[in-house]
C-alpha cells in the first residue's frame, strides 16, 4: 500500500514538473557592498515563481560563475582596481530560467602598494647547465602573486614559488641573478640583492666520431655521413676537415662538400665539439675521389654585340649549363682564342685591327671539357 502511494506521489510530482513552463521573475535590487581589493559582495531581492524558486545563477562579465540558493554571494580572487559587470538569473525546479536582473557595474578597490623586495637570495650550481635560486617570500598588503627572475639583467622566467631553476646554461659560466615580486595589481617590488653563481665547469671532450663514409659522390660533390659522438653534457656540433683544413661546421651527422674538382682525390676527417669548446679527436680519415667528368657544357646562346668602338667590341650571351659547374668561357675572333670570361659579358679588342671580324664563344668546365660554339656574330670596325 505504501509503495503504491509513493509511486503515485512521484508520478504527480513529475507530472507537475512536466507541466511547469513558467519562468521565475527576474531578481531585483542587485547591489554591491563590502568591496575590497580582491572581492565584491553581492546581494539581491528574491524572485517569484508559481512552483517556487530553486536557486540563482550569478554572471560576471557575461559568464556564469556560480549557482546558489542564497540571496547573496561574495566573489573573491579578483584583481584590484578592476571594474566588473554582474547579473543574476533565477531558476525553478523545472529548469525554467528567468530574465536577467539589471546589470550592476562594480569595481574592486585599487591597490597602489608594492610588495616588499625578496630577501635572502641564494644560488647554487646544480649541474653543468643549471643553477637553482632560492629566496625568502615577499609580503604585500593584499597578496603576492608571483616572482620574476632575471639573469644578467634580462627576464628569464617567473614562478609563484620561492625557488627557481635556471636551465640551458653554459657549463663553467658565471651568471648574475636578481628577483622581483609582483602582486595582482601588477605592482612590482624593488629588486632583490644581486648574486652571481657559476655553473659546473665541463672539462670532458665528446667522444670521437666514428664510421665516417661517403653516402654519395658526384663529379663536384661528396656527401659525408658518420656515427654521432656522445658527451657528458651535450654535443654542440661537428667540424669538417678536407685535406687538413677546416671547411665547415654542422649540427647534423652529415655534410655535403661542394665545389670539388672532377676526378680529384680528397681526404676528409670530422671532430665533435661541445658547448664548452671541448673538442674530440679527429675521426679516422676518409679518402674519396670525385667522378671523372666527360660531359661538356651546353653551348652558349644568343651571342650579340652590345657595343663596338674602334677595334673594341662588347659581347654578351646566354649562360651555358653543365652537370658539374661552368668554369668560364673562351672568346674566339676569326678562329683564334683571344680572351676568357668568368661571366656572360666581355669587352675584347680585335688582334687584327680595324676591319671585319667574326666572333663566337665556347664554355668550359672544371674538367676542361669544351662546349660547342655559340652562334657567330660579325663586327665591322672600319673607322675609329
Amino acid at each position: 500500500m505504501f509503495r503504491t502511494y509513493l509511486t503515485i506521489r512521484i508520478w504527480l510530482v513529475l507530472l507537475l514538473m512536466a507541466a511547469n513552463t513558467q519562468s521565475p521573475t527576474a531578481p531585483g535590487g542587485l547591489i554591491a557592498s563590502n568591496r575590497t581589493q580582491t572581492s565584491i559582495s553581492l546581494s539581491w531581492s528574491a524572485a517569484y515563481d508559481d512552483t517556487g524558486v530553486k536557486g540563482y545563477q550569478v554572471f560576471r562579465d557575461g559568464k556564469k560563475i556560480i549557482s546558489t540558493s542564497k540571496l547573496n554571494y561574495t566573489n573573491s580572487d579578483l584583481v584590484p582596481g578592476r571594474k566588473y559587470a554582474y547579473a543574476v538569473k533565477a531558476y525553478d525546479a523545472a529548469g525554467n530560467l528567468s530574465e536577467s536582473s539589471t546589470v550592476l557595474y562594480a569595481a574592486t578597490i585599487s591597490d597602489y602598494q608594492s610588495p616588499s623586495p625578496p630577501s635572502g637570495l641564494s644560488a647554487a650550481a646544480s649541474s653543468f647547465t643549471s643553477i637553482t635560486l632560492a629566496w625568502e617570500a615577499s609580503t604585500d598588503n593584499v597578496s603576492v602573486k608571483n616572482y620574476e627572475v632575471f639573469r644578467n639583467g634580462q627576464k628569464t622566467g617567473s614562478t609563484s614559488d620561492t625557488q627557481y631553476e635556471c636551465k640551458r646554461l653554459i657549463p663553467g659560466t658565471v651568471y648574475t641573478f636578481h628577483v622581483k615580486a609582483y602582486d595582482k595589481a601588477g605592482n612590482a617590488s624593488a629588486e632583490s640583492s644581486r648574486i652571481s653563481a657559476r655553473t659546473v665547469p665541463d672539462l670532458q671532450a665528446p667522444t670521437t666520431p666514428t664510421g665516417l663514409k661517403a653516402a654519395s659522390v658526384t663529379v663536384a660533390e661528396a656527401n659525408l655521413i658518420w656515427t654521432p659522438s656522445s658527451d657528458n653534457v651535450k654535443v654542440k656540433g661537428y667540424e669538417i676537415f678536407r685535406d687538413g683544413a677546416k671547411i665547415g661546421t654542422t649540427t647534423k651527422t652529415s655534410y655535403c662538400s661542394k665545389s670539388l674538382a672532377p676526378g680529384k682525390s680528397y681526404e676528409y676527417a670530422v671532430r665533435a665539439s661541445d658547448a664548452s669548446g671541448n673538442l674530440s679527436k679527429n675521426s679516422s680519415t676518409l679518402r674519396i675521389s670525385t667522378l671523372k667528368d666527360s660531359l661538356s657544357p651546353t653551348a652558349p646562346a644568343e651571342l650579340k654585340i652590345s657595343k663596338a668602338s674602334g677595334s673594341s667590341v662588347s659581347l654578351a650571351w646566354t649562360a651555358s649549363t653543365d652537370n658539374a659547374k661552368v668554369s668560364g668561357y673562351q672568346i674566339y675572333c676569326n678562329g683564334i682564342v683571344i680572351a676568357t670570361a668568368a661571366r656572360t659579358t666581355r669587352t675584347v679588342k680585335s688582334p687584327f685591327g680595324l676591319g671585319i671580324d667574326l666572333y663566337w664563344v665556347k664554355a668550359y668546365d672544371q674538367a676542361g671539357n669544351l662546349s660547342g660554339s655559340s652562334n657567330k656574330v660579325t663586327a665591322v670596325t672600319l673607322t675609329r
